[in-house]
C-alpha cells in the first residue's frame, strides 16, 4: 500500500499563500503555526512510510526466482505415517543376558518383538514404506522438517495414487485388527516364557497406532508481509525479509538439486547397464530400467520450479531417445544401445556438477 503525501502537502500550500498574501509583513498566527509544524511532520511521516515500503519493495525483489509465481504454482505437502511396531522392551530377559556375561545392567537390551511371524503386520510396514517412497518420487525437498514440495499440474495425480495406497494401507490394518486377538493368542506360543499378555493393548487402542495423514499448505509469498510494526522494529523487519528471500533461495536450489542428482543417478545406471561389448560382459538390463527414467523425465517436467530452459531441454532430448522404446530392442540392438547410451551420456554431461 502506498501512502500519498499529496493532501498535507496541499493544506500546507494553502496555509503559506495565506501568509504571502497578507497586505501586512504580519508573523503567523500561533494556531497556524501550529497547523504548518502539524503537517509538516505528517508529511515526514508518510514519506518515512513510503522509503519504508520503496526498501521492501527492492528486497523482494532481489531474489533470483519469482516467488509470487512460485506460490502459485506450488503446494508444500507434510505426510505423516504411524505403524505400531509391536515391540517393547523385555527387562527380565535383559538381565538375563547381562548377567550371564558378567556385564553391567544396561550393557545389552532385549527387545523383543510381541507379534513375531505375524505376516499382516509385516505387509503393513511394507506398504507404509511404498507410500513414503511414492510421495518421496513425485515431491521435491523443501524444509529441514521434512515438508516438501510439489507442483500445481502434478497435484491430482498425486493425490490419486497416495489416496490409493492409503486406501491399500487400510484394508491391510483393518485386516490385521480383524486377527489381532488371534495374533495375541499365537504370540503366546511364539514368544514362550517372554510372553506377557499384559504387553497387549485392546485392538481399539492397537487400530489409533496406524494413520497415513497427508497435510497441505500454501507456499508463502514473500510478497505478502502483513505485519503491524513501528519504525524502531524497522531494522529487524528488513532483516527478516532479506533472511527469508535467502532461505526460500537455498530451498529452491535444494529442490531443483535434488531433481538433478535423481536424474543423474538413473541415467549413470542406465549407461552402465548399456555398456557391454559380448554377451560375456553383459550386465542385468531390467524392464523397470526405461520405466525408471521415464518417471524422471515426467518429474522433470512437472517439478521445474525455476522454469529452467535446460532441463526442459533435457527432458524432451531424453523422451525422444527412449519413449516407445522396449528393453528388449535395447538388449538386442547393439546400434540402439549405442545411440542411446551417446544420448544419454550427454545429458549425464549437461548436469550441473556438484559442489562438494
Amino acid at each position: 500500500m502506498h501512502v500519498s503525501a499529496t493532501r498535507p502537502l496541499h493544506i500546507l500550500n494553502q496555509l503559506s499563500a495565506m501568509a504571502d498574501n497578507t497586505e501586512h509583513d504580519m508573523e503567523y498566527t500561533q494556531a497556524e503555526q501550529a497547523a504548518v509544524a502539524k503537517h509538516e511532520a505528517i508529511h515526514a511521516t508518510y514519506q518515512r512510510i513510503n522509503q519504508m515500503e520503496n526498501h521492501m519493495n527492492n528486497q523482494i525483489a532481489a531474489p533470483q526466482v519469482e516467488v509470487p509465481t512460485l506460490a502459485a504454482r506450488t503446494l508444500a505437502i507434510d505426510l505423516n505415517i504411524s505403524v505400531w511396531t509391536a515391540r517393547k522392551k523385555d527387562k527380565r530377559a535383559s538381565a538375563k543376558v547381562n548377567s550371564d556375561n558378567y556385564a553391567i545392567s544396561d550393557a545389552a537390551t532385549v527387545n523383543k518383538n510381541l507379534l513375531a511371524g505375524c505376516d499382516l503386520l509385516t505387509e503393513i510396514k511394507t506398504m507404509a514404506g511404498k507410500i513414503r517412497s511414492e510421495h518421496y518420487a513425485c515431491t521435491l525437498p523443501w524444509t529441514d522438517s521434512g515438508t516438501r514440495i510439489i507442483m500445481t499440474a502434478g497435484y491430482p495425480d498425486y493425490v490419486t495414487n497416495m489416496t490409493g495406497l492409503q486406501g491399500d494401507f487400510n484394508c491391510l490394518v483393518d485386516e490385521f485388527i480383524d486377527q489381532y486377538d488371534f495374533e495375541v493368542i499365537s504370540a503366546r506360543a511364539r514368544l514362550g516364557d517372554m510372553f506377557d499378555e499384559a504387553e497387549y493393548p485392546p485392538s481399539w487402542q492397537v487400530r489409533n497406532k496406524f494413520d497415513v495423514k497427508l497435510v497441505c499448505s500454501p507456499v508463502a509469498d514473500m510478497h505478502d508481509w502483513r505485519l503491524d510494526v513501528d519504525q524502531d522494529a524497522q531494522t529487524c523487519f528488513d532483516e527478516a525479509i532479506a533472511g527469508y528471500g535467502n532461505a526460500m533461495e537455498q530451498r529452491i536450489n535444494g529442490a531443483m538439486t535434488d531433481i538433478h542428482e535423481r536424474l543423474r543417478k538413473v541415467l549413470s545406471n542406465m549407461s552402465e547397464r548399456l555398456d557391454f561389448a559380448g554377451k560375456e560382459d553383459k550386465k542385468t538390463f531390467r524392464n523397470t530400467l526405461l520405466d525408471n527414467v521415464l518417471d524422471i523425465v515426467d518429474l522433470m517436467r512437472k517439478c521445474n520450479l525455476t522454469d529452467d530452459i535446460q532441463l526442459t531441454a533435457q527432458a524432451d532430448t531424453l523422451e525422444r531417445a527412449l519413449r516407445g522404446v522396449s528393453p528388449e530392442a535395447l538388449r538386442d540392438s547393439s546400434q540402439l544401445r549405442a545411440e542411446t547410451k551417446r544420448t544419454v551420456d550427454q545429458v549425464i554431461a549437461s548436469l550441473p556438477s556438484i559442489d562438494l
